[in-house]
């Protein structure tokens, strides 16, 4: 049985849809999502973890993702045509998965020890010592990363966890000091919470599951300074040590290359706030465990139509729906 997963940030979804869960069809809004249909129609995924999913209101119950991807998918006729979410996250924007209810089912199944400080739950504390004076400081997930179980049409079980960890980006106005202040902040967040999430990593490995955590992981082998002061990536962190090779992620992608546009092959395009030009970053993985089972020698591929010959004329489609391309990996199971 064939399956194609995929990650895709859709930026800002939420805006694009009404208080009460249904489409917001005019203007803009309208341009944006045909052009989000497009994109999915195009990648034909038969589960995507959407990153920046609209939001679920946790007080009222008014607002609900699901309710308003399904709306979403009902309008756009995919077979991706259900959705679900795990942990809510505590402001706006969600991570949520829309999947072929015909291929499969999803389940939420969160993990962690409640009575721990080093492994708990995602939707809840996690003590880390980022910068060596130990002592331990608290960190939250701002989104908790879902965890489901995906049970296949063919008797078949993978997990999933979908992520979205902490941005580097600066997006208010500060002066140097606050930059660089602000800057190593996130930096030690991001480390935090990957390193968290390494740590669901080593218990599916140990139970010897096969999962793919899949996301906007906001970094990339090499990208900036302070990659080079703490030795590694917060990518690495998650794929694991060199020294124990049977538990490394496997990233199908390939390690990026550096070009006068930025990073090759990527997923993302931001404007530099320093030289205001666009430069090209590989953000969105998808990290496969070993045993995971992936049809041919390059399942992988990111969606980037600046990148790819055989996407070029849907440039403006991709354009419109997102800052972010989509990176999808192919599965074949019961061979």
């Amino acid at each position: 049985m064939s399956v194609r997963i995929a990650t895709y940030n859709i930026k800002w979804f939420d805006d694009h849809f009404n208080e009460d869960n249904s489409l917001k069809l005019s203007g803009k809004s309208e341009k944006t999502l045909q052009a989000v249909k497009h994109v999915f129609e195009l990648i034909d995924a038969d589960l995507i973890a959407i990153i920046e999913a609209p939001n679920t209101t946790t007080t009222s119950g008014v607002q609900s993702t699901v309710e308003k991807l399904e709306n979403f998918a009902q309008w756009a006729g995919l077979s991706t045509r259900k959705a679900m979410i795990g942990f809510p996250s505590g402001g706006r924007q969600e991570i949520a998965v829309l999947y072929n209810p015909d291929k499969m089912t999803l389940t939420h199944d969160p993990k962690g020890r409640f009575d721990s400080r080093s492994n708990p739950p995602f939707n809840g504390e996690f003590f880390y010592d980022t910068d060596d004076d130990d002592i331990k400081e608290v960190y939250r997930h701002y989104r908790p990363p879902l965890e489901a179980r995906v049970d296949l049409a063919s008797g078949d079980v993978f997990y999933i966890m979908g992520v979205h960890t902490k941005s580097k980006g600066i997006f208010n106005s500060v002066d140097q000091v606050h930059l660089e202040r602000e800057t190593r902040r996130n930096r030690l967040k991001l480390y935090a919470e990957c390193a968290w999430i390494r740590r669901r990593v080593e218990d599916w490995l140990q139970e010897e599951k096969k999962f793919a955590v899949m996301g906007d992981i906001n970094d990339g082998p090499g990208m900036d300074l302070y990659e080079m002061r703490y030795g590694r990536s917060a990518v690495e962190l998650i794929m694991g040590e060199l020294f124990e090779p049977d538990f490394i992620l496997r990233n199908y992608v390939g390690r990026p290359v550096w070009t006068r546009f930025g990073w090759a092959p990527a997923s993302a395009r931001f404007k530099d706030r320093i030289t205001e030009t666009y430069v090209n970053v590989l953000i969105d993985h998808i990290l496969a465990s070993p045993n995971l089972p992936i049809i041919g020698e390059k399942p992988a591929k990111v969606w980037n139509p600046y990148e790819a010959s055989d996407l070029t004329e849907h440039k403006e489609q991709f354009t419109i729906a997102s800052d972010h391309f989509p990176v999808t990996l192919d599965l074949e199971f019961g061979s």
